[in-house]
């Protein structure tokens, strides 16, 4: 009895050892060997994409907006009718005008027949050639002093004289482009661009085919944008496409406080299509590369007194910590120049 007892206590405490040493070879501590990555260091800025080729369509004479012939998103091209200008006269002008125009043709006339009259008799001898000669400069100046008036009426009455090689009341594209806005409504007074007045805009067109991406340096990070930099630029609103830029140029822009600030511009190297002014875009600028070298993540590193420490797994999973010298470091990944081995356990943090 007394033997049973004794064998089946055994039994007992064989089973509470394999039990909890099932359990504690079941735990097992998080860790993560080094790799072999390619490392940059990067610097980053928030800029615009503006188009390289902008320009205002103005009108050469005012009056009326009749016509609209294009809407915003429209691909003109040069030379294309943008709108249409009806005029409308002002009552003084053209009575002052019209008594010109009557007083000119009045004049011609009078000119023409003296003319005739000294014709008839310069050939039947009766009058000199030098007679003859002075009315037909009169005659000569009297056309066209009727022609400028004619002129002149056509300026008041339709904004632009009828010689002239096209109708100004109808404003054409100065370049090909998209329409980025129209500005005016049918119905609405426009002036003219003149020395005391700015005119106004009826619509402005950009070239789509080349852009400018601009952003804002500080003074501190103006070492790290140089005149002729070729860097890559992430469109936000086409799903992060990239492109490249290559920087052209680089101005003081403003100064708060103590710090300056620089604009930079790049041009576009890339032809994108569907690009819009006013897209933001994030502007990658390699500052340090490494290839093909042995990293760990950043979060798995100890930092104390300056220096750098990693704990490592042994074989029985025993923890010893131990210093490791680094290097170049992504904010993610850092590289290891000393200490670490490719197959070393290195403990989650």
């Amino acid at each position: 009895m007394n033997k049973r007892i004794i064998f089946f206590i055994i039994l007992f405490f064989i089973a509470i050892v394999v039990v909890v040493s099932s359990v504690n070879t079941g735990k097992t501590i998080p860790s993560e060997s080094p790799k072999y990555r390619d490392i940059n260091k990067m610097i980053f800025f928030l800029g615009k994409f503006k188009p390289y080729e902008m320009v205002k369509i103005q009108p050469k004479i005012s009056g009326v907006v009749d016509s609209i012939y294009v809407k915003t998103g429209d691909t003109v091209s040069v030379g294309e009718n943008i709108a249409k200008l009806r005029i409308v006269p002002i009552p003084e002008d053209m009575e002052r005008v019209k008594r010109s125009l009557r007083m000119a043709l009045t004049d011609l006339k009078q000119k023409q027949i003296n003319h005739d009259r000294s014709i008839k008799l310069f050939k039947k001898g009766v009058i000199a050639r030098s007679e003859f000669e002075t009315t037909e400069l009169a005659l000569n100046f009297a056309k066209i002093e009727y022609t400028n008036s004619q002129n002149n009426y056509n300026i008041v009455k339709n904004g632009f004289s009828k010689n002239a090689n096209e109708s100004p009341n109808i404003v054409k594209a100065t370049i090909n482009g998209e329409v980025l806005n129209v500005l005016v409504k049918k119905g609405m007074n426009v002036t003219e661009r003149n020395t005391f007045n700015d005119g106004n805009t009826i619509a402005t067109i950009v070239n789509t085919s080349s852009f400018n991406f601009e952003f804002e340096v500080t003074e501190i990070d103006v070492p790290n944008v140089k005149v002729g930099d070729t860097f890559g630029v992430y469109i936000k609103a086409l799903s992060n496409k990239l492109i490249s830029a290559k920087v052209q140029e680089l101005k003081p822009l403003i100064k708060e406080g103590e710090s300056f600030y620089y604009l930079a511009s790049a041009i576009v190297l890339d032809t994108i299509s569907n690009i819009k002014p006013g897209y933001t875009g994030l502007a990658e600028f390699v500052l340090q590369k490494k290839e093909h070298t042995l990293t760990i993540k950043e979060k798995n590193i100890i930092y104390r007194n300056k220096n750098s420490f990693v704990e490592v797994i042994g074989i029985d999973d025993n923890i010893k910590e131990i210093e490791i010298e680094t290097g170049l470091s992504d904010g993610i990944y850092t590289e290891v120049l000393s200490n670490l081995k490719k197959f070393d356990r290195i403990k989650v943090q």
